[in-house]
């Protein structure tokens, strides 16, 4: 996982991430609302609940202590007040119960309240999920050359020509595990 705050051409230098290997990966560009703009509040979040969990977003979660509380009770340790943590370590709880996924992500939609557009990333796959209402946007494009999925239609523009991007429904989720 890499976390930083810049340009995302500055960070892949920086990093050398064209140098890296992997089957699939989230990324975030960050227009802070409610918390500081550094490497500690950036995203993706990290769950050390299961390694590899990773989850990047675009929204607020309005019942964030409503989320948060149970989950302390079970030992998860929280280290910000960013709802995207909470995400994380709620993502984390429901796979470490057996949930695969798609059904945590479907969860989530039933779970988490306001507006929200949510990526995560697991070792053997990547989904997405999409507040009730469809109040922040989820998009997705998929040719012969690249599967994307973003938060923000003007992300997919940056990595594809393609005019085929398909917007995800007001509470919808979607899954792909390799």
């Amino acid at each position: 996982m890499i976390k930083d705050v810049g340009k995302v051409k500055d960070i892949a230098k920086r990093f050398d991430v064209p140098s890296r290997m992997g089957t699939h990966g989230i990324g975030h560009t960050r227009f802070a609302t409610e918390s500081g703009v550094d490497r500690y509040h950036a995203h993706p979040y990290q769950s050390y609940i299961i390694p590899d969990i990773t989850v990047v977003h675009n929204g607020q979660i309005t019942n964030y202590w409503k989320i948060r509380d149970p989950l302390e009770r079970k030992g998860h340790v929280f280290e910000s007040f960013n709802d995207t943590e909470c995400i994380v370590h709620y993502m984390a709880d429901k796979l470490n119960q057996g949930y695969k996924l798609e059904e945590a992500l479907d969860q989530a939609v039933i779970d988490l309240d306001g507006p929200f557009s949510i990526l995560v990333g697991t070792p053997d796959g990547i989904g997405i999920a999409k507040d009730k209402l469809g109040l922040r946007p989820g998009v997705m494009v998929e040719t012969d050359e690249i599967f994307a999925i973003a938060s923000e239609e003007m992300a997919l523009h940056d990595v594809t020509d393609s005019d085929e991007i398909e917007q995800i429904a007001p509470g919808e989720t979607r899954a792909y595990t390799i």
